[in-house]
């Protein structure tokens, strides 16, 4: 792959430099015979235009106002003539006209490329090497890029060639490149050991540095070799400097030679004349906005375009495109070395090298750069390299390519904003619908040079889909299609958002979140990844009395329900909703409840205005686009929710939305289903997947279709033996039920494991035996009460990615509240925002305050928690808040006994619902509630499914850890005791 040539010229600084950065000499001489391959070298000739008669020379002979370079570009003799300059590349023809501009020329016609890129080597921490080249405009830091010296524990990079790179197809079918030079030659100013340690190490003796400074101790210096200039120095002109000069000390464009031997990250292959061969081609631009940090492109045709159409910014903001960094350099055909990159596939085997886009310019509203850059580039190495040797590195498929997850994306030791990773992985559509006008614009320069057609496919392709992604719902489903465009048309939003259900799409809800104050981003350090919202003080709770249930009998849904007409309330229902989400976006959820693929699992898709809605169904379900492929054209729950506040133009919004005075859940319980619900923000009222659909609507349709929709925890419990039983518990609200699926037991030998903690659906399966999923993914706790002493497993499982609703907040941005701890804080800010003490008077957390946290988080979560074929359910428990006369526990005489024990269930009614604390109130089933039909059909249905069973019916027991003696006191210690 190597190319001779022969330059001439009346320079000795040229000589030296030429030996730095090239091989010279008779070593060449020996490789090919002038005499007899006369037309197998390039001809360089160079003169600094200044001949000597009879006269002095001078420091720097040039003729300046004549400097002129040919290049003669056809065969049989390819020359090219440089005049009046000793600087620089004009200088050394063998760079800017040999292998920059004659080099495209032979490629093409001979079948490889010429690539302004450098040439590096990526090597994991298990010693797995992948090379890569990366091409960047001028000024783009791609010298500093190739000798950085990783931040990441255990991962190195090694330098091959920082400039210039010759590729070609090897003998193995793969892309390869080499070197052409031997050396560096580049700018100076900015270089410092801080940004670019291999750098200043590489030019530490044997360099020839142009332009730069002076010291009065005979060293070098430039702006931004040290963070304090010297007090004195010679700049670049020889005159004396100082800080107050007003002038540069060096020259803007002041470079240096030296040689890539004495480098301390060189590669050993460096020099390796079959090349490298190549995995990745990263091309490197410089925008403030709109290209991300890092994206891979779909397929090579795909790449072809990330390079024809690189950019950068100008100082004055113009962006201006450089295909392939080669503009700059004038190529005598560059129409023809764009399609030689785009045909270049067609002489590759079975694998091409992947190709990447970064971006590491973006900038804030000041100007400022969002991305450290530097040392900090090798994380981007580092995704670029999982993404080269597997597919199941985390990555997003966006309209754009391939970007890294948000979580996936190493941070670890990097002090960075979370919103700001958000940010510089963030692909904003319409930004991205305006940068390909300027794609279309650009590639025109290029009509009547028959460009491939690739270049316009890709384009064309891009565009479609970022215009599915803008304006195209992503469903055939024609039922929810026209659900969606019927709710569009009443609510009036002023966007409609099809949910994801990405990890980057959860971040970017909670970034708006913040935004709009609803969120508050807690300690990174302490809680990672998770947020504290405070409700509208009157929005706290389940609101039964809001609660209705729409059967079109009203016997149906008896004595336990608030029963309203249905035509009646969907007349009502309709005109509360009109024009409700005006000013607001309009967020499709399609949700699964229970694990995606379960012959148990049902789908629903609920709209909202609320982003708080989105964030916390996709911790409580199944969420986003998997679910929306798995509904296909099957059946699924419409649940509608508002918050009721609409949002006139220039309106301000507040931090918790919601319409207190006008609140509805409504539940239409006879086919077809449907759930409403209006004016509430918080809770079931909002998250329709939980209470509204999973219990009440549930409920009726497993009568209907023969199984159990209950408001119980499902655990397994093992013996010191190995013998593991689940069992199904239920209780009313705030009555122990999380504690006790994620007990820790103090029994020595037993564990406890947690399948779910607050739902279960319950079927016979084949064998005649009970089985039961647990339809959400989450956890929904009452945070109260809730501490190591308590409940460990559960302070555990919301150490991250956890949002917090009505607790307090410390001062070092924590969360706390009532019997998290033994001792109170001496001052918190409350969950109303208020200052608090503990002698205020007021509770520092909501007694109904939550907590919303994934469930796979728990550390005593069970494997088969996931299972989609259930888990088998041996026993039942229930219980209640008694103080007196319940015993601790006892075992049912049959089912029936059984079933008469859960019916009448009491319990003191808890702060989770309206009412008066301490009150006692039946609560059959823990479902009285949430049961979506008559409690008599319901207490039948119980009787009645003793038939469906085969001979291995579950046992039955109730309990009660709340009695207490006469001083109020606690009998039974509870918690890990149980």
């Amino acid at each position: 792959m190597s190319k001779f040539a022969v330059q001439i010229t009346d320079s000795a600084l040229v000589v030296i430099n030429m030996r730095l950065l090239t091989r010279i000499g008779e070593s060449v001489l020996d490789h090919f015979s002038i005499r007899d391959n006369r037309d197998q070298f390039f001809q360089l000739v160079h003169t600094v235009g200044q001949p000597l008669v009879h006269q002095q020379d001078v420091p720097w002979p040039c003729d300046p106002e004549n400097a002129r370079t040919y290049i003669f570009t056809d065969e049989p003799q390819q020359l090219a003539i440089t005049y009046g300059t000793g600087f620089g590349m004009h200088s050394l023809p063998y760079k800017y006209a040999l292998a920059l501009r004659l080099a495209p020329l032979v490629a093409s016609k001979e079948g490889w490329l010429v690539a302004h890129s450098l040439i590096l080597a990526v090597v994991s921490p298990d010693g797995n090497k992948r090379y890569v080249c990366a091409a960047f405009p001028p000024g783009c830091g791609q010298t500093s890029f190739g000798m950085m010296i990783p931040t990441i524990p255990g991962w190195t990079i090694r330098i091959v060639g920082s400039d210039l790179a010759w590729l070609f197809v090897g003998e193995d079918g793969r892309m390869r490149a080499i070197n052409p030079e031997t050396g560096l030659f580049h700018s100076i100013n900015g270089t410092s050991f801080a940004k670019t340690r291999s750098v200043m190490d590489t030019m530490s003796s044997g360099t020839i540095f142009t332009n730069v400074a002076i010291t009065p101790e005979k060293d070098v210096w430039w702006e931004g070799l040290t963070k304090e200039a010297p007090q004195m120095a010679f700049d670049w002109q020889g005159n004396p400097w100082t800080p107050d000069s007003g002038t540069p000390a060096a020259h803007p464009n002041a470079t240096f030679a030296t040689s890539l031997l004495q480098c301390p990250t060189l590669d050993p292959s460096w020099n390796d004349s079959k090349g490298v061969p190549i995995s990745a081609i990263i091309f490197g631009a410089s925008r403030s906005s709109t290209l991300p940090l890092i994206t891979e492109a779909f397929s090579w045709d795909h790449g072809m375009l990330l390079g024809c159409t690189l950019s950068s910014e100008g100082a004055n903001g113009k962006v201006e495109h450089n295909p392939f960094a080669m503009s700059s350099f004038n190529i005598g055909n560059l129409p023809q070395h764009i399609n030689d990159w785009a045909n270049f596939r067609l002489r590759l085997g079975y694998s091409s090298p992947k190709v990447f886009l970064m971006n590491c310019f973006q900038t804030d509203e000041q100007g400022a750069y969002i991305w450290p850059g530097f040392e900090e580039n090798s994380r981007i190495l580092k995704w670029v390299f999982e993404r080269i040797d597997t597919e199941n590195t985390q990555a997003r498929r966006t309209p754009i390519g391939y970007l890294p997850t948000n979580r996936g994306f190493d941070t670890v030791g990097l002090d960075l904003p979370i919103n700001t990773i958000h940010d510089l992985l963030r692909v904003e559509v319409s930004s991205w619908l305006t940068e390909v006008k300027s794609y279309e614009k650009f590639l025109e320069r290029f009509e009547g040079h028959q460009l491939s057609t690739v270049f316009k496919s890709e384009l064309a392709y891009l565009h479609k889909r970022l215009f599915i992604e803008d304006n195209q719902p992503p469903t055939h489903n024609q039922k929810l299609l026209h659900w969606v465009a019927t709710v569009r048309d009443l609510c009036q939003p002023d966007k409609v958002h099809w949910c994801t259900g990405t990890d980057e799409e959860y971040d970017e809800m909670c970034d708006l979140l913040v935004k709009n104050r609803t969120f508050l981003r807690l300690n990174e350090k302490l809680r990672p990844n998770s947020f504290l919202s405070r409700s509208d003080p009157r929005d706290v709770a389940r609101v039964e009395s809001c609660t209705f249930i729409c059967s079109n009998k009203k016997e149906d849904a008896g004595p336990n329900n608030n029963w309203a007409d249905p035509k009646e309330m969907r007349e009502k229902m309709t005109k509360l909703f009109a024009g409700s989400m005006k000013g607001r976006t309009m967020y499709v959820i399609p949700f699964c409840m229970g694990p995606i693929g379960s012959p148990y699992s049902k789908f629903g898709v609920e709209i909202s205005d609320s982003p708080y809605v989105v964030v916390n169904m996709k911790i409580m379900t199944r969420i986003g686009t998997r679910v929306l492929t798995a509904i296909g054209d099957h059946w699924f729950l419409p649940c509608l929710h508002s918050v009721g506040a609409p949002l006139e133009p220039g309106q301000k919004d507040v931090s918790w939305p919601c319409n207190p005075e006008q609140r509805y859940i409504v539940h239409f319980t006879d086919e077809p289903f449907e759930v409403m619900s209006y004016g509430s923000g918080y809770g079931g009222n909002a998250l329709l997947g939980k209470k509204c659909y999973a219990l009440r609507i549930a409920s009726v349709m497993g009568r209907k279709q023969g199984w159990l929709a209950e408001h119980c925890l499902i655990l397994g419990l093992t013996s010191p033996k190995g013998k593991k039983y689940y069992v199904c518990a239920g209780f009313p609200s705030a009555c122990g039920k999380t504690n006790l699926a994620m007990l820790v037991p103090t029994v020595p030998g037993w564990s406890v494991r947690c399948v779910g903690d607050d739902i279960a659906w319950i079927h016979v399966a084949d064998d005649g035996r009970m089985y039961a999923i647990n339809p959400e993914a989450g956890f929904f706790g009452v945070a109260p009460g809730t501490s190591d002493t308590s409940n460990r497993s559960a302070m555990v499982t919301m150490k991250k990615n956890t949002i917090f609703t009505n607790v307090a907040l410390t001062p070092n941005g924590d969360v706390w509240w009532e019997g998290m701890t033994k001792e109170t804080p001496a001052e918190l800010i409350d969950w109303t925002g208020q200052r608090w003490t503990p002698g205020c008077g007021r509770k520092a957390a909501h007694p109904n305050s939550r907590y919303t946290t994934p469930a796979s988080q728990c550390p005593v979560i069970d494997p088969d928690w996931d299972n989609p074929n259930g888990i088998p359910i041996s026993a039942f428990i229930f219980g209640g808040r008694r103080n007196t006369l319940i015993p601790l526990v006892h075992e049912a005489f049959s089912w029936g006994h059984g079933v008469f024990m859960g019916s009448i269930i009491s319990s003191e009614l808890t702060a989770a619902a309206e009412g008066t604390l301490g009150q006692v109130r039946r609560d059959p089933f823990a479902m009285l509630p949430f049961c979506g039909y008559h409690m008599g059909d319901y207490f039948s249905h119980w009787v009645e499914f003793r038939n469906r069973l085969g001979y291995n019916i579950p046992k039955i027991f109730y309990v009660n850890w709340f009695r207490r003696d006469e001083s109020g006191d606690f009998l039974w210690p509870g918690f890990g005791e149980n």
